[in-house]
């Protein structure tokens, strides 16, 4: 008999926190604006359902749940529509690219999942995007470095051929050359591994010239 009125006044206030969230979870939906709600309202029809039977804890969760997808859809929502509006400077990344139509059709991608409103589909393929564009960017850079040294040190071997007598059409000064000039171009398209090549090529034919100095 003690324990009985302390049940009741619990199952009061959790009817009462499972109206609250109801009503706050009906408010999110009603300026959930941007994004397709039609399986949310359905959630929360659940959740309704759930409060007349009586099962508050389930009507809690499912109306939680509700303000939380809402608040993830809006979150990607906003990054991805951010993204989309600066999409010239998404596309300068990687219009240079040898698959630069690859990198277009997966931001195409990212458009169509906005178009459609499924906006963290669209946040998860835009991250990815991104987190490539900058794997790659960065593999670049490292290339690039490479690149500007194995240049200082051809042109300190290439005053010191001319000082030995060294034609410019000597074999290995002409393949010195073309490699280097190879090597920027893979790079500028995004040829990683093939930039790579050539600058293994350059540094051989200038071990050997190295040998003839």
């Amino acid at each position: 008999a003690c324990v009985v009125p302390i049940q009741l006044q619990a199952d009061g206030d959790a009817r009462e926190r499972a109206i609250e969230v109801l009503k706050d979870a009906a408010k999110a939906l009603k300026s959930s604006d941007g994004f397709d709600t039609t399986e949310l309202e359905q959630r929360l029809e659940h959740a309704e359902d759930a409060l007349e039977a009586g099962d508050t804890g389930q009507s809690i969760g499912l109306a939680e749940g509700v303000i939380r997808v809402i608040q993830v859809e809006r979150e990607a929502m906003e990054i991805v529509r951010r993204a989309l509006r600066q999409r010239k400077k998404l596309i300068q990344r990687f219009e240079t690219l040898e698959d630069a139509e690859d990198w277009n059709n997966r931001l195409q991608q990212v458009q169509q999942s906005a178009d459609e409103r499924q906006w963290s589909h669209a946040a998860t393929l835009l991250e990815r995007l991104t987190t490539d564009l900058d794997a790659l960017g960065n593999e670049q850079d490292e290339a690039k470095a490479l690149l500007d040294f194995v240049r200082q040190e051809w042109a300190v071997l290439r005053n010191q051929c001319d000082a030995s007598s060294i034609p410019y059409s000597d074999e290995d000064m002409k393949q010195t050359e073309a490699a280097l000039s190879i090597a920027e171009e893979r790079l500028n398209a995004g040829q990683i591994e093939a930039a790579l090549d050539q600058l293994g090529q350059a540094d051989a034919s200038m071990e050997r010239l190295r040998r003839r100095v």
